[in-house]
């Protein structure tokens, strides 16, 4: 009796000691998966923004008149004195829409609305969206690598009909012979004729996920892209999520305000942004948006499935500041991440400046 007492307590605290070790590997586990959600959020996020206003420039640029020099080697590009069919911008029938006509774009507090390309009012409970712009001359070849997908991995020019309409002539490549014949018909084994216009939109979305047989409402970072949106469906329309357990996530953009230096004045929020007023940068006038050098990405990671706080002394709460600089108490049981990190725009320094 004696020893089977022995044996059984023996047990008992092999038991309650592997339980214990059990409960403190997955609290590790979670908290590391929350800080690899971070940092996979501001790589994917990073990449996208040192892209914002690429374009491929095919011709020299023209030194002697500045705003001329943009219809080849700049964001967005120029149409012809005389409009043809392959320009780009339409400014007849209000194309691009103001989200477009720089490289970067964002809305506080809010998601921007796909169908009409506009931000809604702003609320700051809400996380933000980021819009980045740019250019590709990719081809449409199957297995090509590049930028030709957007982020949903959606043709942003394809072959069969469908994609960004502002990309219909420009993707064309063969039976023609511009300029004085326009092409005709498409090979997705050649380049464009003319780099061809993609967008990704990065917001989050209220999802619910399954952690260990038990349903989670968290957010997840998702994007849209240009390649299905201008379809018009509710799918085309649609944010698609792609990694969750993301609690908010802010941008603020660096804007320089002259032209003796573009280095950022400071740090605006995309309202901040929009209340700007145009410069006039060496004799070309830009909008606020078409100065912003520096995209500040801030991301609130949260740890998924039960209790990470195990260790926490009765009474001793824990803080983290938000994306505001507020500082906040921990949420019980879970444990809030701040992630913050800058990416420059290195397409924003033009031949001309």
């Amino acid at each position: 009796m004696v020893a089977m007492a022995i044996s059984l307590v023996i047990v008992i605290a092999a038991a309650y000691v592997y339980l214990g070790s059990r409960e403190s590997q997955r609290a590790i586990d979670r908290s590391s998966n929350s800080q690899e959600t971070g940092a996979f959020v501001l790589q994917m996020i990073g990449r996208e923004v040192m892209n914002a206003g690429f374009y491929p420039a095919i011709v020299a640029p023209i030194p002697v008149d500045p705003t001329q020099q943009g219809m080849y080697d700049t964001y967005p590009p120029l149409p012809a004195t005389t409009r043809v069919k392959t320009d780009w911008q339409d400014p007849d029938n209000n194309w691009p829409p103001v989200a477009f006509r720089s490289a970067i774009y964002g809305c506080a507090g809010g998601k921007f609305d796909v169908a009409t390309s506009t931000c809604p009012a702003v609320d700051p409970a809400k996380p933000d969206t980021l819009v980045i712009n740019a250019f590709t001359s990719d081809t449409a070849a199957m297995g090509a690598t590049g930028r030709r997908l957007d982020c949903t991995g959606a043709d942003v020019a394809p072959v069969a009909a469908g994609g960004d309409p502002s990309n219909a002539e420009r993707k064309k490549n063969t039976g023609g012979a511009p300029p004085t014949s326009p092409h005709t018909g498409i090979d997705p084994e050649l380049p464009p004729q003319l780099p061809v216009f993609v967008s990704n939109r990065f917001a989050l979305n209220d999802t619910k996920i399954s952690v260990e047989n038990e349903d989670v409402s968290t957010r997840s970072l998702a994007c849209s892209g240009n390649g299905r949106s201008p379809h018009g469906t509710a799918d085309a329309t649609a944010y698609e999520p792609i990694m969750p357990g993301v609690e908010d996530m802010k941008f603020t953009y660096g804007v320089y305000t002259g032209d003796a230096s573009l280095t950022p004045a400071r740090f605006y929020t995309a309202a901040e942004v929009n209340a700007l007023s145009n410069e006039i940068i060496n004799g070309v006038n830009l909008t606020p948006w078409q100065r912003v050098t520096a995209v500040r990405v801030c991301v609130l990671t949260r740890t998924l499935g039960g209790n990470v706080r195990i260790a926490d002394k009765s009474g001793a709460l824990r803080t983290y500041v938000d994306c505001g600089g507020t500082t906040k108490n921990q949420p019980a049981g879970d444990m809030i991440t701040r992630h913050v990190e800058v990416f420059g725009l290195r397409n924003a320094l033009k031949q001309y400046y």
